[in-house]
This record gives structure tokens, C-alpha cells and sequence, in this order.
């Protein structure tokens, strides 16, 4: 019988130790989680670096637990599924970061959105408050312009030249090819 009181206590005593090893993979996860949450909000790291961390600090309490799963083989099994579960807890954890994140940036996106609608009437406010130029001074200065040009363009025009009749004589008759053409006098 002292044999099945030794087996019996070797049982207990595996037993205690996987609870406790069980108990620090636990804590150890929640630890994970505020230590990745302090060094996302320090740095401003996005979610995927969190994931990472995470992963890291799953595996690193993977490798402790695959340390402590040498001593039996049932124990080595019921570990492994619980450190599959808590990589698994993890990565819908981060997940959640995720989608928490996308949310919060969709929302930036939007009041970024409303805010330069704001900022874009503001400006246009300032513009319309603004005086507006005038154009008369243009237009009288063109007119002025056209005027001068005006000008210019005749006072360089050719002088015409005024032919003046020359005195002759009142009766004379013009010479036609070398012939002076005899006058009829006419009767009354």
C-alpha cells in the first residue's frame, strides 16, 4: 500500500504544480497586456506593432510553459492547449485594437473633413470682406492710350498736296498733237 500512497502523492503533486504553472501563464498574460498598452501609449505605436509585442510575450511564456510540460506528458498536453488558447485570446485582443483604431482614424478623417470646410468659408469670408479693386482707372487710362494713338497716327499722315490752276489764258485753246484746234463761232 505505501506504493499507492507515493503514486498517489507523485499525482498530487504534478497536479499542484501544473495549477501553479497555469496560475503564472495567467498573470503572465495580463502583465503582457499592460505592458503592451503602457508602451502603445508611449511611443503612439500602431496596432499591429501591439499585436507584435504581444506575440513576443506569448511565446516567450510559450517557451516557460514548454519547461514546465517536461515533467508529464498530461500536463505537457493540457499546457499546450491552454497557451494555444491564450495566443489565441491575444490575437483577438489585438484585434480589437485594431478595429479600435481604424474607427478612431476613420472619425480623425471626418472632422479633418469638417474642419477644412470651416476653415475653406472662413477664408472665403476674408476674401469677400476684402475691398475689391477698382477698374476705372484701367479703363480711363485705354481710353487715354487710344486717344494719344490717335493722334500720333495723324500727325504722321502724308501732307496732300493741293494742286493750284495755273493762270492761262482765258481764250487760248490747248494744243492737241501739235494742232490748235480752230473754234466755230456760233451763230444767234
Amino acid at each position: 500500500m505505501d506504493e499507492v500512497d507515493v503514486m498517489t502523492r507523485a499525482g498530487e503533486n504534478v497536479g499542484k504544480a501544473v495549477g501553479t504553472g497555469l496560475k503564472a501563464a495567467r498573470e503572465g498574460v495580463v502583465r503582457a497586456g499592460h505592458a503592451a498598452e503602457v508602451k502603445l501609449a508611449e511611443r503612439g505605436i500602431t496596432a499591429d506593432h501591439v499585436r507584435g509585442a504581444l506575440v513576443e510575450r506569448a511565446d516567450t511564456l510559450m517557451g516557460k510553459a514548454e519547461d514546465w510540460e517536461k515533467q508529464t506528458r498530461r500536463s505537457r498536453k493540457r499546457l499546450a492547449k491552454k497557451s494555444a488558447q491564450t495566443r489565441a485570446d491575444l490575437m483577438s485582443r489585438a484585434e480589437v485594437v485594431r478595429k479600435e483604431v481604424k474607427k478612431a482614424a476613420k472619425h480623425a478623417r471626418k472632422d479633418a473633413k469638417v474642419r477644412a470646410k470651416e476653415i475653406r468659408k472662413a477664408a472665403a469670408q476674408l476674401g469677400a470682406d476684402a475691398p475689391k479693386r477698382r477698374r476705372w482707372p484701367w479703363v480711363l487710362g485705354l481710353l487715354i492710350a487710344a486717344a494719344a494713338a490717335g493722334y500720333v497716327a495723324m500727325t504722321r499722315r502724308p501732307q496732300e498736296v493741293q494742286l493750284h490752276e495755273e493762270d492761262q489764258v482765258p481764250h487760248a485753246e490747248p494744243v492737241l498733237n501739235g494742232q490748235v484746234p480752230v473754234q466755230k463761232e456760233h451763230v444767234k
